[in-house]
C-alpha cells in the first residue's frame, strides 16, 4: 500500500514546561489523577488524544474528497500491558481483526491486542537479523540493539532480552515514559535502575527534578491564591490553585540549569574523547552531543508570554532573564531533596471583588497604546493600528493560528542574539505587561483563532492585581494577605448569586 507520514504534535501551550511553569498547571500525580473514580490521564489527552483527533479530521476530510467511506485509526494497544488496559479494551470490545467504534464514533482497529511481551522482543529480534526476515526491516539493527540496552538497564542491568535470531526474549520488567512523569507513584524504578550505569549518569537531574515535583505537590505556601474566573457577581476565588508565580521561576532556573549543566557534560565528554582519556566506542561518540534539551527557545518564549501576564512578575521579559541569569551569567541552581508533605486540604478563603477586573485597579490587559503610537511608523503595511477581541474589546496586534504558536526561528534569534545584557537590564525598568504585548504585536506568539478574548482576560486578571498592589503598596505577600482579609464567605457570595447552598445539596442528593 502507498505511505504517506504525517507527524502530529501538541499545541506548544500544552507541553509540559510550557504548560506547568508558564500557566503553572499542577503536575498529575496519583493523588490527583483521579475524579469520580475514574484515572485521569490529562497528558494522554493533550499530548495524544487531541492533536491525533485533529490529524484524523484533516486525514477524514481527504480522505471524503478522493471517495473514500472512512477512516480507520490503528492502535497499538495490547491486552498485555496491564490489567486495567486489558479491562479497558475487553469494555471497548477491542479486537486484532474487527474494527470497532470509539465513543467518538470513529473506527478504531488494535492489530497487537493479543500479542504478549514476548511476541513483542520476537519480533524486535527478527527485525534486528535481516537475514531472517522476507523483507527489509523498518528499523536500523543499531535502533533495536539501543533499545534493548536501554530496557537492560532500567532493569539493574539484568534482562532476558537477546537481540539476535536465537536468543531469550522474555521481558524486562522496566518500564519507560515521560521523564518527568510523577504518576508512576513514589520512585521511577526503571530511571532509577538506569542511573546506576555510569552511561546513563547524565539522567540523574531528572529523576531528582521529578521527585521534587513530587515533594512539593502539597506544599500550599507554592500554590497561587487568586482565581481564574469571574462569578456573576463580579468575584473571584481565593483558594490555593495553581503553582505560584515563585514556584514557577523556581522551576525553570532548575530546568534551564539541568539543559545547561548537560551542555557542560557534553562538552566535556568530547574533550576526553579527543585527548584519548575515555575510549572511541560509539556509545562515546553518542555522548558527546546533548542528549536533551527541556527548555528551547520556542518553549522559553511561550513560558515568557504567560509570565509576562502574571501579577507578581516584577519586569518585563520575566523568562528571558532566567534564561540570561544560567545561560550568560552562568549561575546555576541545584535540586534540593525534600520530604514529601502529606495530602492536605485545599482551603476556600473566600471570594474578593474585582468587578471585571475595573473595581479598584482597572485594567487594560492586552491593549498597548505605544504599540499604537508607534505601528504606523514601525509596520505601516498593517491594515490597522491595532486589533479587537472577539468581545470588542481593544488590544495589542495579534494574528491568530490554529493553535497557540512562537515562531520558532524568530524565538531563537531574539532569544540568543537581541536579548543580550542591555537589553535584559532595560526590561528591569518597564512593566511586565510590555513583554506580553512585543511577542504579540512582533509576530512571535500567535493567538488560536477566536480565542483572543481568553487571552486578553489572562492579562487584565494579572495586570489588575498588579495594579492594586501598586495602589496600596503591597508586596506579593502583603497583597496575599490582604486578599484574604478582604474576601467574602462563601455563604455571603451565594448570597448575592441567589443561591440557596442547603436547597442545591438536596437537588443533588435527590439527583
Amino acid at each position: 500500500m502507498p505511505v504517506a507520514i504525517h507527524v502530529t504534535k501538541p499545541s506548544l501551550a500544552s507541553q509540559f514546561v510550557v504548560s506547568t511553569i508558564g500557566r503553572g498547571t499542577l503536575v498529575r500525580t496519583p493523588e490527583n489523577g483521579v475524579r469520580d473514580g475514574r484515572r485521569m490521564r490529562a497528558c494522554a489527552d493533550e499530548w495524544k488524544v487531541r492533536p491525533g483527533g485533529r490529524l484524523r479530521t484533516l486525514l477524514e476530510r481527504r480522505a471524503a474528497t478522493d471517495g473514500a467511506r472512512e477512516v480507520i485509526t490503528v492502535l497499538g494497544l495490547r491486552k498485555d500491558e496491564s490489567a486495567s488496559r486489558s479491562l479497558a479494551m475487553a469494555e471497548r470490545e477491542d479486537t486484532a481483526d474487527v474494527a470497532v467504534r470509539n465513543r467518538g464514533g470513529g473506527l478504531t482497529l488494535s492489530p497487537l491486542a493479543d500479542w504478549s511481551s514476548d511476541d513483542i522482543w520476537t519480533m524486535l529480534a527478527l527485525l534486528a537479523d535481516p537475514g531472517s526476515m522476507p523483507f527489509g526491516s523498518p528499523l536500523l539493527p543499531a535502533t533495536i540493539h539501543q533499545l534493548s540496552e536501554i530496557y537492560r538497564a532500567g532493569n539493574g542491568g539484568t534482562c532476558g532480552v537477546v537481540v539476535g535470531e536465537s536468543g531469550a526474549r522474555a521481558s524486562c520488567e522496566s518500564r519507560f515514559g515521560c521523564a518527568f512523569c510523577c504518576v508512576s507513584g513514589d520512585r521511577d524504578k526503571s530511571l532509577e535502575a538506569m542511573i546506576e550505569d555510569e552511561q546513563y549518569g547524565h539522567l540523574r537531574p531528572l529523576n531528582a527534578f521529578r521527585n521534587y515535583l513530587l515533594a512539593i505537590q502539597w506544599d500550599m505556601s507554592r500554590r497561587e491564591l487568586v482565581g481564574r474566573s469571574l462569578s456573576d457577581a463580579g468575584y473571584t476565588r481565593i483558594q490555593a490553585d495553581t503553582y505560584s508565580y515563585l514556584t514557577r521561576v523556581d522551576l525553570l532556573k532548575k530546568l534551564c540549569s539541568i539543559d545547561a549543566a548537560e551542555r557542560d557534560r557534553a562538552e566535556a565528554h568530547s574533550g576526553a574523547l579527543a585527548n584519548g582519556s575515555i575510549p572511541d566506542t560509539e556509545d562515546n561518540r553518542l555522548l558527546c552531543e546533548p542528549q536533551f534539551e527541556f527548555v528551547t527557545p520556542q518553549q522559553l518564549v511561550g513560558i515568557d508570554f504567560f509570565l509576562s501576564m502574571h501579577h507578581y512578575a516584577a519586569h518585563a521579559f520575566p523568562a528571558l532573564a532566567v534564561w540570561h541569569d544560567v545561560n550568560v551569567l552562568g549561575r546555576r541552581y541545584p535540586i534540593p531533596t525534600l520530604e514529601p508533605l502529606p495530602k492536605t486540604d485545599i482551603v476556600l478563603h473566600g471570594w474578593y471583588p474585582v468587578g471585571q477586573y475595573d473595581k479598584e485597579a482597572p485594567a487594560t490587559g492586552l491593549r498597548s497604546f505605544d504599540a499604537e503610537q508607534w505601528n504606523p511608523y514601525r509596520h505601516p503595511g498593517r491594515p490597522g493600528r491595532y486589533a479587537r477581541t472577539t468581545g470588542g474589546e481593544q488590544t495589542v496586534y495579534f494574528q491568530e493560528a490554529l493553535q497557540f504558536e512562537v515562531d520558532a526561528e524568530a524565538a531563537c534569534l531574539f532569544v540568543t542574539c537581541t536579548y543580550d545584557t542591555a537589553f535584559m537590564l532595560d526590561a528591569q525598568h518597564r512593566d511586565t505587561i510590555d513583554s506580553a504585548h512585543f511577542w504579540l504585536n512582533e509576530g512571535i506568539v500567535k493567538l488560536p483563532t477566536g480565542m483572543a478574548q481568553r487571552y486578553q482576560d489572562m492579562a487584565k486578571r494579572g495586570q489588575y492585581f498588579t495594579r492594586l498592589a501598586q495602589r496600596l503598596n503591597l508586596t506579593p505577600a502583603d497583597l496575599d494577605a490582604h486578599l484574604v482579609s478582604g474576601a467574602i464567605s462563601d455563604t455571603e457570595h451565594d448570597a448575592m448569586l441567589g443561591h440557596d447552598r442547603q436547597q442545591l445539596s438536596l437537588f443533588a442528593e435527590a439527583a
